[in-house]
């Protein structure tokens, strides 16, 4: 996974995904993500939870109590959620035997209207924070 910040920092990290279905239930899945390697490596353990297929309505089950809603249009997973004053937004795309991962994470400017301006919706502007992407290819263990 490649972690990149808009102050020019970035960093390689090893990262494996394993999805399984939970035995033979086809509704929930395995979704262990493994940041690192040895000592230092970090697993993150959630369910990834079909709530309406036909509707391409999916839920990651952070197993804290955390759900977050996603949703499967074409090839790709998209999810966005707020977490304190930071938005992130996933995409997780399908593509032929590999999946590209991207979690990006925004947040907030103050952005002061102009003078004499007639906006009458709220509004609000962002800024880019982090950029992660990684391409995962299968493995066989």
């Amino acid at each position: 996974m490649l972690d990149r910040s808009v102050k020019g920092r970035s960093q390689t990290v090893p990262i494996t995904l394993r999805i399984q279905p939970i035995s033979n239930n086809p509704m929930r899945y395995t979704w262990q993500t493994t940041y690192g390697t040895g000592a230092n490596k970090l697993v993150r353990d959630y369910e990834l939870v079909v709530k309406d297929r036909s509707a391409g309505h999916f839920v990651i089950d952070e197993k804290d109590g955390t759900l977050i809603d996603s949703w499967w249009v074409g090839d790709k997973l998209y999810s966005q959620f707020r977490v304190q004053d930071r938005l992130i937004s996933t995409v997780c795309e399908r593509q032929s035997n590999r999946l590209h991962y991207e979690l990006i994470t925004y947040e907030p400017l103050s952005s002061p209207q102009a003078e004499g301006s007639q906006q009458k919706v709220p509004f609000e502007s962002y800024q880019l924070r982090v950029v992660q992407s990684a391409e995962l290819s299968p493995v066989s263990e």
